[in-house]
């Protein structure tokens, strides 16, 4: 098993994603955004939020040759 050097709280992935908490919460929910539960605490890998933000790029600016 590897251990996770960064974990983030849904707090900070807010911050950086700048989206409301509750929009946060409500991916883990959903199972959009894949997170670990540590009693009634949540914590996101570095890696998943990667896997999440590359889950959600548009196929429209990939094909025109935007970065």
């Amino acid at each position: 098993m590897k251990l996770e050097a960064n974990l983030f709280t849904p707090e900070q992935i807010s911050e950086i994603l700048q989206l409301n908490v509750s929009t946060v919460y409500s991916y883990i929910r959903q199972g959009k955004l894949e997170a670990i539960c540590l009693g009634r605490n949540y914590r996101i890998t570095s890696n998943d939020l990667v896997l999440f933000i590359d889950s959600n790029r548009t196929s429209g600016i990939r094909n025109k040759g935007y970065k």
